[in-house]
């Protein structure tokens, strides 16, 4: 009886050893995740409002255009700017779904954010969960009714991750689609470049020509010209840092999806999102807007 007690006890640890740099792993991505996709919400706001002001900025200084001519917030309007962060508030209701379910929270936030994931995911993709994605979601709810037992936790952790993987991949080329600066019109950052571009070359060359009627106008084009040059810097930078960590994103996804198959995963990886994500964090404070 003593020498099965002490074989189960092997068995059992081991599979907590085997289970714990997993959930480790799971929770380090879900908060780099959370942290994605908090940027991107922010980032996005940004982005409509920076359009916004650099329109303005551009009636301002060409006496030439009438109230007709500009569409302010174009392409970024409220409609299509509410899209983007809609995919990036999903990617951030998933990341904390997965720090929930892989820390030692057993409240019922855990089983709040299952469910407002599950709202979000339907709402950004604009269909129903499948059977499957409904059965990982209805999964955590009612395991939370019972005893939350580590097996289920590992279970709940495991139907989620497999069954959002596509979820995760769709949002992540969503978003990524706006932040390359290669002219297309469809992407939010390179449309922001190009506006500050143009409002750039035309106050630079009011200013060359030194011709203004008072210190006043040359005042206002001096701070347009300002403003144009500093969100062509964000654009570049914040551009190619949000392509390279949500690029990583989707490789860390890919290694967590093999950690709940396989039980191993590239835990390397996982650090490595989490640092680039920091560090776009870092950048994002203190570039200006």
């Amino acid at each position: 009886m003593k020498r099965l007690l002490f074989v189960g006890l092997c068995i059992l640890a081991a599979g907590c050893a085997t289970t714990a740099p997993q959930r480790d792993a799971t929770e380090a991505f879900g908060l780099a995740t959370e942290r994605i996709g908090r940027l991107g919400e922010d980032e996005f706001t940004a982005v409509r409002s920076g359009i916004i002001r650099l329109n303005t900025h551009q009636a301002i200084l060409d006496g030439r255009v009438k109230s007709t001519d500009l569409q302010y917030d174009g392409p970024a309007t409220a409609a299509a700017t509410a899209e983007r962060i809609s995919a990036c508030k999903t990617l951030r209701m998933y990341g904390d779904l997965l720090m929930r379910l892989a820390s030692d929270d057993r409240s019922q936030f855990v089983r709040r954010s299952a469910i407002t994931f599950a709202d979000s995911a339907a709402e950004t993709m604009g269909a129903s969960l499948n059977p499957r994605q409904q059965a990982a979601i209805d999964g955590i709810i009612d395991g939370l009714t019972r005893i939350w037992t580590e097996r289920r936790k590992e279970n709940s952790i495991r139907e989620v991750v497999l069954a959002f993987e596509n979820v995760v991949n769709t949002l992540a080329d969503r978003i990524l689609a706006d932040f390359i600066l290669d002219g297309r019109p469809t992407s939010f950052l390179a449309v922001y470049e190009a506006e500050a571009r143009q409002l750039q070359s035309m106050a630079d060359s009011m200013l060359d020509t030194g011709r203004f009627a008072d210190m006043g106008e040359r005042r206002r084009i001096v701070l347009a010209a300002y403003m144009a040059r500093n969100i062509r810097i964000r654009a570049v930078e914040i551009g190619l840092r949000m392509q390279t960590a949500i690029e990583t994103l989707k490789k860390a996804n890919a290694e967590i999806v093999s950690g709940v198959r396989n039980n191993t995963c590239n835990a390397e990886r996982i650090n490595e999102y989490g640092r680039l994500i920091q560090q776009l964090g870092n950048l994002k404070q203190v570039l200006p807007r």
